[in-house]
C-alpha cells in the first residue's frame, strides 16, 4: 500500500468519524450524543479575534437607542 493510499484511507476514516459525530449530536439524547455536540462546538467556534463578522459596536455596546433607530428608519433627521 502505497503513501497516497494511506493519505486517502486515513481522509476517508475522518469523514465517517466526523459525519458520524454530526449525526449522532443532532440527537441529543444520551450523554455520548452531547459529547459529540460539544467537541463540534468546540472544533467550529472561531477565535474571536479572527472573526470577521464581529461588530465592534455591539461588542463595545454602541449603537441607537430605540427612539433614534425609529426616527433613523422613519427617515427623519437627526
Amino acid at each position: 500500500m502505497s503513501s497516497e493510499q494511506k493519505r486517502i484511507r486515513k481522509k476517508e476514516r475522518s469523514t465517517r468519524l466526523a459525519i458520524w459525530m454530526a449525526a449522532r449530536s443532532s440527537r441529543n439524547k444520551t450523554f455520548l450524543d452531547r459529547m459529540c455536540r460539544k467537541m463540534i462546538i468546540k472544533a467550529t467556534a472561531v477565535d474571536p479575534v479572527n472573526d470577521f463578522m464581529r461588530d465592534e459596536f455591539v461588542d463595545n455596546d454602541q449603537g441607537f437607542d430605540p427612539e433614534e433607530l425609529d426616527r433613523y428608519q422613519r427617515g427623519e433627521a437627526v
